[in-house]
């Protein structure tokens, strides 16, 4: 993240003489009024720092912040992705990957809110897919490495970012995954898995966090399991076709 701007002190060019206090009094407005409008800005943006998202109606941070549920059922249209290969690297090679052309399922459900969250291949967007379980170590390290890659303004307007919540157990670490979204103010829509996790089903999650990008034809272009380098998930996401 880069650092906050700031503003310019009002006392930096002050000069020695009969006018001082004229200049003093004027800086000091000058001053108050930076302040003030500052002040406005962040009361209109809804919070300062880590806190925008929550405000911003369709994110996972908003939908977290409103939570009412942690699963929710989930509708999975198509056929399933082959099995996920054995690979010695986080990101499976694209010519050892089955999956790699193929269209993978729609899923239509639900996120913390309610709030509708759809994922179609067929809608003419480029995007990433990732499944996230909340008790899940390198998802808690992978998420806000991800976020602040987000809010860094790398995200490509062409490409969509969406996660999906799964494998939800209220007697395990970092529950609810609600709390965790709201608390890392994740930008991307977070879609509930259902109970028994159709959607990780559908798409053959081998293991968290589970990255499926795909292009904008809706297919497969590369697959991951684990923690991401961001450097390699920027590749991966410079390198689909919109």
């Amino acid at each position: 993240m880069s650092d906050i701007p700031r503003a310019t002190s009002p006392y930096a060019s002050t000069n020695s003489g009969g006018d001082d206090k004229t200049k003093l009094y004027v800086g000091i407005g000058a001053a108050v009024i930076v302040i003030v409008l500052g002040v406005v800005a962040v009361l209109l943006s809804g919070g300062g720092g880590s806190g925008n998202n929550a405000s911003k109606k369709g994110t996972g941070a908003y939908a977290a912040t409103h939570a009412e549920r942690e699963q929710a059922p989930i509708t999975v249209t198509g056929t399933p992705l082959p099995e996920y290969p054995q690979s010695q690297t986080v990101l499976v090679p694209t010519d050892q990957d089955p999956a790699v052309g193929q269209t993978p399922p729609k899923l239509e459900g639900v996120s913390f809110d309610g709030s509708e969250v759809t994922i179609d291949p067929a809608d003419g967007r480029a995007k990433v897919i990732i499944f996230l379980a909340h008790w899940c170590p390198h998802c808690q390290a992978e998420v806000p490495r991800l976020q602040s890659w987000i809010g860094g303004g790398n995200q490509p307007k062409d490409v969509d970012i969406y996660a999906v919540s799964t494998a939800v157990s209220s007697d395990r670490v970092n529950y609810p995954p609600s709390k965790w979204i709201a608390r890392e103010d994740f930008a991307p829509p977070v879609l509930l898995d259902g109970a028994d996790s159709p959607a990780s089903k559908a798409f053959a999650l081998p293991g968290f966090p589970y990255f499926v990008a795909l292009n904008s034809d809706g297919t497969v272009a590369q697959r991951g399991s684990g923690e991401v380098p961001i450097e390699q998930f920027e590749q991966v996401v410079k390198a689909l076709k919109r």
